[in-house]
């Protein structure tokens, strides 16, 4: 007989809390963020799992919960913005400054092609 959701939380909650944090390593302060993700796949499962297979189900579950996490940690790894210094911040500027603009051509506006059905306003 298949167990409950409740049933399983209650029996494997904290084992499973302790194989993700292994699992996570370096990673503590993310163990309940990847613990709960367990739970939410385990919510949408079809099937509950056999009370023997149960625990072969969570750590598959967690694995794959785990491996998820650690792409989007890579993926989404947050870069601060504006703790340059202001003499830093000078130094990008002239040096991509310079950069930019001579990557980009500029044209006068009676230069510009004509494009169909735009119309050229004087300014």
């Amino acid at each position: 007989m298949a167990m409950t959701l409740d049933a399983i939380y209650a029996h494997y909650s904290a084992r499973l809390a302790a194989y993700v944090a292994a699992r996570l390593g370096d990673g503590l302060a993310d163990t309940d963020d990847v613990t709960q993700d367990v739970w939410v796949y385990a919510a949408q499962l079809l099937a509950r799992p056999e009370p023997a297979g149960a625990w072969t189900v969570l750590t598959a579950l967690a694995d794959r919960a785990v491996a998820a996490h650690q792409t989007d940690a890579h993926r989404h790894m947050e870069v601060p913005v504006g703790v340059l210094t202001p003499a830093a911040r000078v130094v990008a500027v002239s040096v991509v400054a310079p950069a930019l603009t001579a990557a980009v051509e500029w044209s006068a506006p009676e230069e510009l092609p004509d494009f169909e059905g735009a119309s050229r306003v004087a300014a």
